[in-house]
C-alpha cells in the first residue's frame, strides 16, 4: 500500500465521519511516591485523603449536572456511578484502614487500592466488564491529582478540526472535550460498551477504539479520516478519498434525519405485520438510551453487572430496587429480565475460574448449583414484577430437566412471598433463551412449558459451528448466515408458533441488516438489539412487505453456503439498498 490512504482497522464505538488532523493526547499520571509517616501524622494524613476525595466528589457532582443538561441523562448516570465509587467503603474505608495500619502516605495507599480494582477488572474476559477499568482509572486520577496538587489535564482547544488520538480516554476526558474543535477520537484500547463510548455517542462525536498501537502509528498533525460506522481510519488520505467521505457525511446526515422521523412510528411492515422491536441493556443508565431511540421495550436485561461490580453478593433489596426502577422507567413497555448468566467470560472475582468455562458451570447451571443465591434473585425479580410489565427469562437451558428445576425454584420463591404477604405479579410470564443446539432440537417439548422463546444467536452460533468468536484464529468462521444457523432458527420459530408462544431474537445477528431481513422472513415476532441499532432496524422493517421478506427467507433456506445466501439477498432484497453493509 502506498503512503497515502494507509488504513487502520478498529472497533466502531460512535457512528459518524470525522475529517481532521491528529492531536496526540497523553494523560499519564507520574510516579506516585511512597513514604512513611509517624503515628501522630496518621489522622492528619487521613483527613488529607478525605479532603481530596470530597473535592473530587464535588467536581464529579458539578460535571454530572452539566452532562445531564448538555448531553443526556444516560451519560450523566455514568458520573453518578463514579461518585458511588469514591463513596464506596471498599475504597474509602479500606484506604483509611491501611493508612492507619501501614503508616504510609495517603496517595501511595489510595493508588494501591485502586490499582487492585483495576487489576481485577482487567483480568475479566468479558469486554463489557473489562472496560470498566477506565472508570476506576478516572477516579484514581482525580483523587491523586487532588492529593498531589497536580493540575487536572484537559484536552485543549484548536482553531481547526482535530481528531484526538490517545492510548485511552476516560469518560471525564470525553465529556470535557471542546466540541467546537474536536471532531472525533481514536484510542489504542476500549470497546463499544465502555462508558467512554457511551459518552461519545451522547455527544455525537465519531469514535473508533481498540486500534492496537494507534498512538505509535499516528503522528501529531497528520491528516486523517475517521469512519465511526465501519471502524476504519485512513492516514494521510488523498483528495479523491476526502471528497468521497465528505459526500458520505452529507448522506449520513440526511439518513440520520430520516431515522429521527421514525422515532414515534411503529415497527411494522408495508403489509401491516407488526414486529416488537426491543433493546438489549446491561446497566440501568442505558434506559434513557432505550427510550430515546424509540424501542418498544427491553428485550434483554442482563443482570450480571450487579454481581460482577463488587466483591460480595448483592442483597435481595438492592436487586429489587434496581429491577423495580428499570421496570418503572420503561412502563408500560415490557422488560424481559434474564436471570443470572455468570460463567464463561463473565465470572466474579470471588468465584474460581474453570479450565473450559464455555462448557462449564455457566448460566442456569451456575444458578441451579447455588439454589439459595438463585432464589434471592428470583424473589427480587418477582417483587419487581408488581407493575405487570416484567417477564422472567432463564439462560442457557439445554433441556427439560434444567427448565423444570428452575421453574420449581421459581415456584418456591413465589410461595415464600405469598406466605410473607409480599405482593408480586402471580401471572408473570416465564420464558427461556434458546442458545444451545440441544435446546433448539428440543424446542417443541420446551415450548409446551414456557410462555416465550428468545433465541440467543451469539451462543447458538458459537456452539453450533464450534467456533470461539473471541479467538482471532477462527473468528472468521463465526457466521450468522451459516445455513445451519438459519435452519435451526426456522425450526425454533415453527415449534414456538405451533404451541402458540411468541419467538424473538436477542443476539447481535438481529442488528445485521441482511440477517435481520432473513429473520423477519422466518416469522420472528420480536427483535432485540442494542439501542443505537433500533432506528436502522425499524427502517428495514418498514421498508418492505412481510410477504417479500418471507419469499426471500424461504429460498435462502434451500441454499447450501452463506456466500450464496448473502449474494442472493443483495441481488433480490426488495428494499432500499442503502441498508446493505
Amino acid at each position: 500500500m502506498n503512503e497515502q490512504n494507509q488504513m487502520l482497522i478498529g472497533i466502531p464505538a460512535s457512528p459518524g465521519i470525522a475529517i481532521g488532523r491528529a492531536y496526540i493526547f497523553n494523560r499519564r499520571f507520574g510516579t506516585v511516591h511512597q513514604w512513611n509517616i509517624s503515628a501522630d501524622q496518621v489522622e492528619v494524613e487521613i483527613e488529607r485523603f478525605k479532603k481530596a476525595a470530597a473535592e473530587a466528589l464535588e467536581d464529579l457532582t458539578v460535571l454530572q449536572k452539566r452532562i445531564a443538561v448538555d448531553i443526556n441523562e444516560e451519560a450523566a448516570q455514568i458520573f453518578r456511578s463514579h461518585q458511588a465509587i469514591i463513596e464506596d467503603p471498599e475504597v474509602v474505608d479500606v484506604t483509611m484502614v491501611r493508612i492507619r495500619r501501614e503508616q504510609k502516605n495517603a496517595e501511595s495507599i489510595f493508588d494501591d487500592v485502586m490499582q487492585g480494582w483495576i487489576t481485577n477488572y482487567s483480568a475479566i474476559q468479558n469486554p463489557f466488564f473489562r472496560e470498566r477499568t477506565a472508570d476506576f482509572e478516572d477516579i484514581q486520577y482525580r483523587v491523586l491529582s487532588k492529593l498531589t496538587g497536580e493540575a487536572h489535564l484537559q484536552i485543549g482547544t484548536s482553531d481547526q478540526p482535530v481528531i484526538i488520538v490517545a492510548h485511552s480516554l476516560s469518560p471525564s476526558d470525553t465529556a470535557e472535550i471542546d466540541r467546537e474543535s474536536v471532531c472525533g477520537f481514536i484510542t489504542d484500547v476500549g470497546g463499544q460498551t465502555s462508558h467512554t463510548a457511551i459518552v461519545a455517542r451522547g455527544l455525537a462525536v465519531p469514535a473508533v477504539v481498540g486500534i492496537e498501537k494507534a498512538t505509535q502509528k499516528i503522528t501529531d498533525g497528520m491528516m486523517m479520516i475517521l469512519d465511526g460506522n465501519a471502524g476504519l481510519i485512513y492516514l494521510d488520505p488523498d483528495e479523491p478519498t476526502i471528497k468521497r467521505y465528505k459526500e458520505t457525511q452529507l448522506q449520513l446526515s440526511a439518513l440520520e434525519h430520516k431515522l429521527q422521523e421514525l422515532h414515534d412510528l411503529p415497527a411494522i411492515t408495508k403489509d401491516g405485520r407488526g414486529i416488537e422491536l426491543s433493546a438489549n441493556i446491561e446497566l440501568p443508565e442505558e434506559v434513557d438510551d432505550v427510550l430515546s431511540h424509540g424501542a418498544d421495550g427491553i428485550g434483554l436485561y442482563r443482570t450480571e453487572f450487579l454481581y460482577l461490580l463488587r466483591h460480595g453478593l448483592p442483597s435481595e433489596e438492592e436487586q429489587y430496587q434496581t429491577y423495580k426502577s428499570i421496570a418503572e422507567s420503561v412502563a408500560p413497555k415490557l422488560i424481559i429480565v434474564r436471570t443470572l448468566d455468570l460463567g464463561a467470560d463473565k465470572m466474579p472475582t470471588h468465584v474460581s475460574h474453570e479450565p473450559n468455562p464455555a462448557l462449564g458451570l455457566r448460566g442456569i447451571r451456575f444458578c441451579l448449583n447455588r439454589p439459595e443465591m438463585f432464589k434471592v434473585q428470583l424473589r427480587a425479580i418477582l417483587r419487581a414484577s408488581i407493575g405487570g410489565n416484567l417477564r422472567i427469562m432463564f439462560p442457557m437451558i439445554s433441556g427439560l430437566k434444567e427448565l423444570r428445576h428452575a421453574k420449581a425454584l421459581l415456584e418456591e420463591a413465589k410461595q415464600d412471598l405469598i406466605r410473607e404477604g409480599i405482593p408480586f405479579d402471580r401471572s408473570v410470564s416465564v420464558g427461556i433463551m434458546i442458545e444451545v443446539p440441544s435446546a433448539a432440537l428440543m424446542a417443541r417439548d420446551l415450548a409446551r412449558e414456557v410462555d416465550f422463546f428468545s433465541i440467543g444467536t451469539n451462543d447458538l452460533i458459537q456452539y453450533t459451528i464450534a467456533v470461539d468468536r473471541g479467538n482471532a484464529n477462527v473468528s472468521s468462521l463465526y457466521d450468522p448466515c451459516h445455513p445451519a444457523i438459519l435452519r435451526f432458527i426456522a425450526s425454533i420459530v415453527e415449534a414456538g408458533h405451533e404451541n402458540d408462544i411468541w419467538v424473538g431474537v436477542c443476539g447481535a445477528m438481529a442488528a445485521h441488516p441482511i440477517a435481520a431481513c432473513i429473520l423477519l422472513g422466518l416469522g420472528l415476532d420480536e427483535l432485540s438489539v442494542s439501542p443505537v441499532d433500533i432506528p436502522e432496524i425499524k427502517r428495514i422493517i418498514r421498508s418492505a412487505t412481510y410477504k417479500d421478506f418471507r419469499i426471500l427467507a424461504q429460498h435462502v433456506l434451500t441454499l447450501p453456503t452463506s456466500d450464496e445466501i448473502i449474494k442472493y439477498m443483495k441481488a433480490h432484497l426488495p428494499t432500499d439498498r442503502a441498508i446493505l453493509p
